[in-house]
């Protein structure tokens, strides 16, 4: 993305932002009058979850630690709108800008799909173990564990059999075809080879860490979940219909109905907007610094 067009992002996120305080802030205000204490630690909580999430994708491009502070600023810049986008299609627009940071599709592609395996793995653990401890809960989470699971299980597939099979299918390729596709099927698993080597570049040596990181961003956004359930007027009242209500919206934030309905989805935009805001000074205060003259 060249400067002008960063400017032109940039200044276009800041009026979104304005633009979603200026609607929300009283109607938050509002709702906040009541049950302060578990709100703010609702809050708080669910903010340390980004935190932790920027650790992660600091973890992640440790092979290349110089684009670390970039990628950073990367989710942050675009978290807010990828919050409110529909059908998920606010991770393309992370996607483009981890493209952006790294200059090239292979390790942003890698970053991408690690980060979002991680996530994939944790709540498939999580939703299990709700399952195991027989909690309540909605129809839709179930459809939710489905897809996590299979998407587990191809992300296991593609990096223990698919990656092997690559190898082989190269070698035939450059012995016995010679055909323009032939050409582009061999130009395919080359990209698809060094996307696996970027994947494990980025997991190399850190792999515990990886894991130990996801899990705490999810504990947190769950813990969040949890202090926000008693603050839920529109569900039940105690107990597990509520949480696992409140988890399954939380889950499904970006398709229609979702946790927007909860009230939750507010106060996540609410820190996003915050974080988009505190990157954007950065960024200026950071532009308009002087190199001292020797």
């Amino acid at each position: 993305m060249k400067p002008a067009a960063l400017k032109v992002y940039l200044l276009l996120l800041a009026a979104l932002a304005c633009a979603w305080l200026a609607m929300h802030l009283g109607p938050l205000a509002a709702r906040g009058s009541a049950g302060m204490p578990l709100l703010l630690g609702a809050i708080g909580l669910y903010l340390c979850s980004h935190l932790a999430r920027m650790l992660r994708l600091a973890l992640l491009t440790l092979d290349r630690r110089e684009k670390a502070g970039a990628l950073v600023a990367a989710h942050t810049l675009t978290a807010f709108p990828s919050s409110f986008l529909p059908f998920k299609v606010g991770e393309l627009l992370r996607l483009a800008a981890f493209v952006h940071v790294f200059d090239g599709r292979s390790k942003a592609l890698a970053v991408w799909l690690a980060e979002r395996f991680g996530d994939v793995v944790v709540l498939s653990a999580f939703i299990l173990a709700l399952y195991l401890f027989n909690v309540d809960l909605p129809s839709s989470l179930r459809l939710v564990l489905l897809v996590f699971l299979l998407a587990t299980m191809l992300g296991l597939l593609s990096l223990f059999a698919v990656a092997k099979t690559l190898v082989y299918l190269n070698r035939h390729l450059v012995l016995n075809s010679h055909s323009a596709r032939g050409l582009l099927l061999l130009r395919a698993s080359h990209a698809l080879r060094l996307l696996e080597l970027d994947i494990y570049r980025s997991l190399e040596g850190r792999l515990s860490g990886f894991a130990l990181l996801s899990l705490l961003v999810w504990t947190l956004e769950i813990a969040a979940l949890a202090l926000f359930t008693p603050l839920v007027n529109d569900l039940a009242s105690a107990g597990g219909p509520a949480f696992g209500a409140l988890l399954s919206a939380a889950l499904l934030a970006n398709l229609p109905g979702g946790a927007g309905a909860s009230g939750f989805g507010l106060y996540q935009s609410l820190v996003l907007v915050g974080l988009s805001f505190i990157c954007m000074g950065t960024l200026y205060f950071a532009s308009r610094k002087r190199p001292s003259r020797p």
